[in-house]
């Protein structure tokens, strides 16, 4: 019975007791625990999307970050900068995005964005495009008109679109890029835009410059086709956003219509 008594109060005082946090170094006193390690790691993992794995030498790479984080943790505080007036403001500001940060997740995740409503936008989003055009354009940006109306007496003179985007074009990735625009629904751009690109037929180019606020522009119009409507998984995640960006806006919109702003 006295061997029972003891194993039970054993027992009870392990249960009780906090379990010690594992240790993987102690920097001048300061432990560091192994759960910041594993953190550390499962991070570096997920936001790798697969590239890197948990290793021994990925291990040991973070735990010398962590060790050289809390060296310059140490020594920013043993000369006081913690105190300085520069990092007070500097951690409201820090503080200030992370509540507006946390407010913002709040709403959003309260607001239940749901598959019904997914599907609702979705709906409306593909009956806003039924029946219009896309078309797939490219671009030389110039920086006058009298620069754009050169390049097309040049394109009528038989000059190669794509030659001119590198050598004319003052978009920086126009090189890179040979002034590609994607795919674009003419009923969702600018209007002014879309009539600009709805006047070029298929294969060719603008007959007239376009002036936007980036310059002014000669577009060759590569392809029409109906308007293509993603299917609803492609989208899904980005409609769950937009739901809640817009729930996020109503609210900030709500406490300014009940606050006192003077």
């Amino acid at each position: 019975m006295k061997l029972s008594r003891i194993a039970a109060l054993t027992l009870a005082a392990s249960i009780s007791l906090p379990v010690a946090a594992e240790s993987i170094a102690v920097v001048n006193g300061v432990s560091i625990d192994k759960s910041e390690l594993d953190a550390a790691v499962t991070n570096v993992v997920q936001s790798s999307g697969g590239k890197m794995q948990d290793s021994p030498e990925l291990r040991e790479q973070l735990k010398n970050s962590l060790i050289g984080r809390q060296l310059i943790l140490q020594e920013s505080t043993r000369r006081g900068l913690d105190k300085q007036p520069a990092f007070a403001k500097r951690m409201d500001e820090v503080r200030a995005e992370l509540l507006r940060d946390a407010l913002f997740a709040d709403i959003a995740e309260k607001a239940n964005v749901g598959d019904a409503q997914i599907k609702a936008r979705y709906d409306e989003m593909a009956a806003q495009v039924a029946g219009s055009k896309e078309v797939h354009a490219y671009q030389i940006t110039l920086g006058s008109e009298a620069d754009a109306q050169k390049v097309i007496a040049q394109l009528k003179k038989g000059a190669k679109f794509d030659e001119l985007v590198k050598t004319r074009s003052i978009d920086p990735n126009a090189k890179q890029s040979g002034g590609d625009m994607n795919w674009g629904n003419l009923s969702r751009m600018e209007p002014k835009l879309a009539e600009a690109l709805k006047a070029i037929p298929k294969g060719q180019v603008s007959s007239a410059p376009y002036q936007s606020q980036l310059g002014w522009h000669v577009f060759k119009v590569a392809d029409i086709r109906n308007a293509q409507v993603p299917p609803l998984d492609a989208v899904k995640p980005q409609i769950a956003r937009q739901l809640q960006e817009e729930a996020i806006a109503k609210a900030v919109e709500d406490l300014r219509a009940k606050s006192k702003i003077q």
